[in-house]
Formats: C-alpha cells, sequence, structure tokens
C-alpha cells in the first residue's frame, strides 16, 4: 500500500510535484489531490505533518467526488443535439450556438461551450454507442485491400493459390464488411463494393479509397483522374468518389484501422485451417465476419451491427432497382463501312461519324458507343457466329459510301480483273445481311490484286470457286500466301522427288529373305 503521507512530505520538502509522481509511481492528479487534502487539514508545513499519521490520507480520498449541478442552468435536450449531429455540416459549436440563443431569449442561464461539450460527452457514452463528432452516420465509406493473403487448395489447378482479402467500413459505427477474391484486379475491386452495399443494405454518400489503379488511373492533390468504371459504379449508386491523398494514411486511418482488426481476427484465426476451395474460403470469413460485427464493443453496450442498425443505417441512400453491371471500357475509331471494332465483332455507328474516334462500353449484354461523353448508338452485344450488328438507319447514302464505292463500283472492278474474280464479288455481296458489310472483304480482294497480280488473283478465284459456293477474302488471301494457285496453273507439272533412302536401312537380306524376290 503507498504511503500517502510520504509523498506529502516530500513535496513540502521541495521535490515537485512531478518528480513526486515518478520518484513514488503515482500519477501526477494523485499527488494534487494528496496536497490539497493536506491543505484543507491546515497542514501547511512539514512541521504541521508531525501531527498527522498515515490513516489521514486513505485511498477514498482520491475517489473523485460528483460535484451537485447548479440547476439554475438549462440543461441542453441532448438527444437532440446528437440528432442534429447526424445531419451534413452540423457541429457541436453551432449547436452550442444555436443552444445559448434560445436561452438568451428565454432569459435562462446557460453552460459555456466547455460545458456543454462534456455534458455531451457524458451523455453520449451512457446512451449512445458513437460520439457524433469526427465522422456524421452513411457519410463515407473507406475501403482497401488487405496487405496479407490467405491460402487455400484450389480444385481447378490442383495446387494452392492465394486470395487477397477486400475490406470496407463505415467510420461512423465501425460496421465491416470483409471479403475473399482471387485477384486485386479491377473487376474484382467493383465486386467488392457491390457486395458491400448489398450487405449494409444502403449506401454511403462517399467513398474513400486508396490511390491504387482500379480507382485513381491518375493521383493528383486537386483533380485527380478516376478511374471510368469505378466513377461510372459509384454514380450508379448514387456515390461520390474522394480518394486519400497520397501517402495519407490518416486519410482513411478508420479502414487501416479495420484492415488490422480483420487480419486478426480472420485472417489470423485460419492460419491453421486446411481450406480445401475457394467456395470454403468464403463461408469461413463470412462467419467470422458475423462474429466481428455481432460482438461488443469495448466500452459500449452495444456492437457494430447493432449500433449500425440504430444510429446509421436510416441515414444511408437506398440501393437502386438493380445492382450495378461490371462494364468494360474502350476506344475504337469509326471505320469507312460505319462501324467500330470491338473484341473482333463489329457495331454500326451513325455516318455522320466517320474517321472519328469513339468511346466503347461494354457490358454482357450490350455495347454502348460514345462520342464526346454523347451515346450515339447502343447494340446487342454479339458473342455467337455474327460478326456484324448494324442499324439501317446508320448507314448513309450510297454516294457518301467509301467515297463513291458501291456495288456497282465493285462489280466493274472485278470484271476488269476476270470473270472469276466477278462470281467472288458477287458471292460476297450478296451473303451480308447488310450489303455496306461486305465493302471490307471487298476492298481486302482489291489489295490482294496489287500485292499479287491481277492474274494471279484471277486463278485463287477459280480455285476457290470449285471448291465452295459462299467464298471468303481470307480463304483467297490463304490461297496466294501458299501459292495453292500456282500448282493449278494448266501446263504446270508437279515436281517429281527422287526417292532418297532416308535413315539406317536393314534391308531384306538382314531378315534371311532375298533383295532380288
Amino acid at each position: 500500500m503507498t504511503d500517502y503521507l510520504t509523498i506529502v512530505r516530500a513535496v513540502y520538502g521541495g521535490l515537485s510535484q512531478r518528480q513526486a509522481a515518478t520518484t513514488y509511481h503515482v500519477s501526477r492528479n494523485t499527488v494534487s489531490l494528496l496536497i490539497r487534502h493536506a491543505k484543507n487539514q491546515g497542514w501547511l508545513t512539514v512541521e504541521d505533518l508531525s501531527r498527522a499519521d498515515a490513516t489521514a490520507f486513505s485511498p477514498a480520498l482520491l475517489k473523485p467526488v460528483d460535484s451537485v449541478r447548479d440547476t439554475t442552468f438549462r440543461m441542453p435536450d441532448f438527444e437532440h443535439v446528437h440528432a442534429e449531429l447526424a445531419k451534413p455540416h452540423v457541429t457541436l459549436k453551432l449547436l452550442w450556438e444555436e443552444y445559448v440563443e434560445s436561452c438568451r431569449i428565454g432569459e435562462e442561464r446557460f453552460y459555456m461551450e466547455t460545458q456543454f461539450r462534456r455534458y455531451y460527452h457524458k451523455f453520449a457514452r451512457i446512451h449512445k454507442a458513437t460520439i457524433r463528432l469526427e465522422h456524421k452516420p452513411a457519410l463515407s465509406m473507406e475501403v482497401d485491400w488487405a496487405g496479407t493473403k490467405i491460402a487455400f487448395f484450389d480444385p481447378e489447378s490442383g495446387k494452392m493459390a492465394e486470395a487477397s482479402l477486400f475490406v470496407s467500413v463505415l467510420p461512423c459505427s465501425q460496421l465491416i464488411y470483409a471479403e475473399p477474391f482471387r485477384d486485386e484486379k479491377l473487376h474484382s475491386w467493383i465486386a467488392g463494393h457491390v457486395n458491400a452495399f448489398k450487405y449494409f443494405e444502403g449506401v454511403p454518400k462517399t467513398l474513400i479509397p486508396d490511390n491504387l489503379k482500379s480507382s485513381v488511373k491518375r493521383p493528383n492533390f486537386y483533380e485527380p483522374e478516376l478511374n471510368k468504371t469505378y466513377l461510372e459504379m459509384s454514380g450508379h449508386y448514387g456515390s461520390v468518389v474522394l480518394p486519400a491523398r497520397v501517402r495519407k494514411p490518416k486519410d482513411k486511418s478508420s479502414v487501416e484501422n479495420s484492415v488490422l482488426i480483420a487480419s486478426r481476427k480472420i485472417l489470423a484465426k485460419l492460419r491453421n485451417v486446411q481450406i480445401l476451395s475457394f467456395a470454403d474460403l468464403q463461408s469461413l470469413i463470412r462467419s467470422a465476419l458475423k462474429q466481428v460485427n455481432e460482438a461488443p464493443l469495448t466500452g459500449k453496450s452495444g456492437s457494430r451491427w447493432s449500433t449500425y442498425l440504430a444510429e446509421e443505417k436510416e441515414y444511408m441512400l437506398p440501393l437502386p432497382e438493380f445492382p450495378y453491371e461490371m462494364a468494360q471500357w474502350g476506344k475504337a475509331k469509326v471505320q469507312p463501312n460505319c462501324h467500330i471494332a470491338f473484341q473482333r465483332k463489329f457495331y454500326s455507328v451513325p455516318f455522320e461519324y466517320l474517321g472519328e474516334e469513339a468511346d466503347v462500353r461494354a457490358t454482357q449484354s450490350t455495347v454502348e458507343i460514345f462520342y464526346h461523353h454523347q451515346r450515339i448508338a447502343s447494340h446487342k452485344r454479339l458473342w455467337g457466329k455474327a460478326d456484324y450488328s448494324t442499324i439501317q438507319e446508320h448507314m448513309p447514302p450510297d454516294k457518301l459510301f467509301f467515297s463513291d464505292w458501291n456495288r456497282s463500283r465493285f462489280l466493274s472492278w472485278a470484271e476488269k480483273t476476270g470473270d472469276a474474280a466477278r462470281k467472288v464479288v458477287e458471292a460476297i455481296l450478296d451473303r451480308a445481311v447488310i450489303e455496306q458489310q461486305a465493302y471490307r472483304s471487298c476492298f481486302g480482294l482489291l489489295n490482294l490484286q496489287n500485292k499479287y497480280g491481277p492474274q494471279r488473283l484471277e486463278r485463287a478465284c477459280c480455285l476457290i470457286l470449285t471448291r465452295t459456293l459462299s467464298p471468303t477474302y481470307q480463304q483467297i488471301k490463304n490461297i496466294l500466301e501458299k501459292n495453292m494457285d500456282a500448282a493449278e496453273q494448266p501446263g504446270t507439272k508437279r515436281k517429281e522427288h527422287p526417292s532418297v533412302k532416308r535413315g539406317f536401312q536393314r534391308g531384306a537380306t538382314y531378315f534371311g529373305g532375298d533383295a532380288n524376290d
């Protein structure tokens, strides 16, 4: 037991309160309370302390005595204060000013700002799960990848693989969402957000990611260039992306702490578990996440989940009718046949945009084409054997197409090469659903003539017509590249190669026979 009388004697003997606290291993507040008690008893010097004994400084002296509140002061309505703090841009100072104004109107005594804050903190600690000073409910969601990966057995590859853990947190209630993914690519990043919104059953107003490529294409303090797919996803849910500053982890301190919690309470718990598939890993992490969110918070009566339901969920934005569908973005130039090429499929564009570069947005079901952020065409995405999706209204009048290239002109050109070339061009034109789709193939034949000459092209066309009724540009190109037309030329004899013995040959005599038999 600490001898408090000795501590007081040491201070009266010339030792400072700070030095006494260090020497006797007590707090400075304890020393201060002991000195105050001694002075209240009239013991002001070392000689005065000779009349006191150790029992005069009992531990009960160190317990703070609750002061009686002066009832002449009007107590603020802290239920109202707590509710108002949830609204955007509302601060405790603003609410104190409004409280002061109302007291002055009613000619009542009011607390100063320091007391106002102290009483609010006491109220929130006792009656509420959160103290709304730094984080507004539903204002933000911080997101990141956990640095530690977790191993699992992949039956598809037959070997061990590693998964990454996506972590998001709502700073106000500290509710965490975590999900494993096979990689950290864009599609996993987007899926993590979509699943987090579904888990929260609502959407926060802002998203605070790190500066990884999946979210920020080019970091900049003033105008960061965001990944187009990520920006589109946030817009679909009505949220705004506010990336953290480069090398400023405090901008997303909540998710940094949540990553630590997830690593300790989820990943560390699974370190010795044999995970036999990715589905098993997902199930184990869902179970561990439930335990984390339903466990009582330190010093609080509720859990993360109960706090979220009680104080934050009602402020979340509603989920849209349909979840966001992952989209791919790319660029393509409008070709002379009024189509753009995307992943070896062709989609028509209004002829006014010939030669222009357009943005392409593709989902599993649709392909949309944008020019200067305005949508100019939309198509059902092609997945089967069909190569062209053409809207007739996109096609221009014949006199504008290919600078006066049309069916009659292609046929006229083919006649100059030969009758077989004309038949091939005519077959290509007739086979196209929209005639203009075949112009690319016709131009390809024109280029083959420039490279191999009209005679070889005509022979190749003759050869292909003997083999198929639906000739293509690629088939004729293959014939010319492999010189197959030369072998079919009339009067050309095939070269006879003399028989040459190859390798080691034993002969008939080796087996007991006669070589002349």
